[in-house]
Formats: C-alpha cells, structure tokens, sequence
C-alpha cells in the first residue's frame, strides 16, 4: 500500500448509535489510473492525544503497471466504531500534506498551516429568498446504511474545467467495492420520470462473455428554501446483466436496490 498523493476533502458524519460511530469521508488524487482498496488507516495511539485529534493515513493500492502521470481523483468513506469519548477532530495524511477536520464543524476542515496551507472559507448557513430567490442544489452527496458506498453527483460542472470539457456538464463520482468511477457530460444519462430524475452511469460494458453493470439513482426534485442544504432519502440500483448467454431463460437483468442518505446543497461561487 502506499499514501495517496494528496487529500482535497474530508467530511465528518456523527451516526447516533449507542455509542456513537463517526463517518469520515475523505477525497484526494493519485497518479494515474488502477490504484485500488483505497482507505484509512488509524495511527496506533497508547493514550488518547491530548487534543483530540486522531490522524490517519488515506492508502491505496498502487497498480502493478508504471503508474502514468495523469492525475486521476480516489475517494473513501471510513466508518470509525466506537467514536472515542473525547475526540475533537481527525487529521488525514497524505504524501504531500495532511488535512484537519473538526467534529463541532465538519463544514469548515482546515489544512495543516506548518505546511503552508490556508483554511477554507467559511459559508453563511442561511440565505434569504431576498438575497438568491430560487436556488437550486449545485451538489448531491449520497452514503447507503453501511457507510461503504458514496456518490457525488454534481448536475452541472463545479470548479475548474479541463481542456476537454464543456460548460456546464454533469460529473458523477462512484466509491465503493465495485470500485471508484468518474464519469462527466455524455457518459451520464438523465431521464426524467414520474419518480424524479433517473441518472444512469455504466461501470463495465460488458465486453465478449462478461456480464455488464450499471448504476442508477433515482433524483428526486429538492427543494432548499431559506436553507443551504437539505437531507432526503432515496435509492440507488446495481444492474448486473447476465453477459452473453444465447437462448438462456429467465430474466436478463437483476437488481440490486441501495438505499441512500442523501444531502443537496448550493453551493455559492466564491
């Protein structure tokens, strides 16, 4: 295994067991393509650390071909049970830096300043309608029961846009033991259905007799209000095709239903 080049995000989730679990969802950049297992591992701690802060390494495992320059992004969601009685925070390492997230404000996870980082800005939790009437989510974050599955799914482009993409474009962001995709523009397919908007994505075509594997989740409208995010339930569906089987009887298809927290959020341009 090997640290991740580097880590852009890291959000902080308090489950209200008995006693409590914490999610950490944490998203970062490795070179190249192939890197699988991506995780956290916990720093051996004999006392509990004096601030509150527990540090962890984002990991992967590095492909066993030459990794390419390109920079390609990794992500992971790390349940960590029990939550510690007296934990203020995590710190994420990675080969460049690390980054620090707080329990009191996930929203607000700042970079380590010895190593020359700022702190992210800070955004205002409400907005009146007088201010930004009719605002539409920017950004949907889904996690299943199990914390193992995330998905990102921003409807249009947010952020700096590479040569090849165009204004405006949808990107969705898969993390789970499937494996981590990222697919943007024509390779997401939205529909618009009596349940909400169905956003389809393709994890494996399916080529000669292997069977093929889709994804769908169901969007449904989100209104914000006054707020700046929202949370709902939905669903998402694993389809597994049964591949190339001439004249097999039974169904073709099968389905595997996730349910899913949703969070919807604007997020403003700053």
């Amino acid at each position: 295994m090997e640290k991740v080049l580097e880590v852009l995000d890291v959000e902080l989730f308090v489950l209200e067991n008995h006693p409590p679990k914490l999610r950490i969802t944490a998203s970062g950049n490795i070179p190249g393509e192939g890197w699988k297992n991506p995780r956290l591992e916990p720093f051996a701690f004999i006392q509990p650390p004096p601030d509150g802060i527990y540090d962890f390494d984002f990991v992967a495992d590095p492909p066993q071909e030459p990794a390419t320059h390109a920079i390609t992004p990794i992500g992971v969601v790390h349940l960590w049970d029990p939550l510690p009685p007296g934990a203020k925070g995590v710190r994420i390492h990675v080969k460049r830096d690390s980054k620090k997230a707080l329990l009191d404000n996930s929203e607000h996870s700042e970079r380590n300043p010895g190593l020359g980082n700022s702190e992210r800005p800070e955004r205002n939790p409400k907005l009146s309608n007088s201010q930004h009437p009719k605002r539409n989510p920017s950004r949907f974050t889904f996690v299943d029961q199990e914390s193992v599955k995330r998905v990102v799914f921003f409807p249009q482009a947010s952020g700096p846009l590479g040569a090849k993409e165009k204004p405006q474009e949808a990107s969705l962001e898969y993390t789970g033991p499937e494996g981590h995709f990222v697919f943007r523009g024509s390779q997401i397919t939205q529909q618009q259905t009596v349940a909400g908007t169905l956003v389809s994505v393709n994890f494996r075509s399916g080529a000669a007799d292997e069977p093929s594997m889709d994804f769908a989740l169901i969007l449904p409208p989100v209104e914000l209000g006054e707020e700046l995010r929202q949370n709902f339930k939905t669903m998402g569906i694993l389809i597994h095709s049964r591949g190339f089987v001439v004249d097999h009887p039974g169904a073709q298809l099968t389905y595997e239903a996730v349910n899913l927290e949703g969070i919807a959020e604007y997020i403003p341009v700053l």
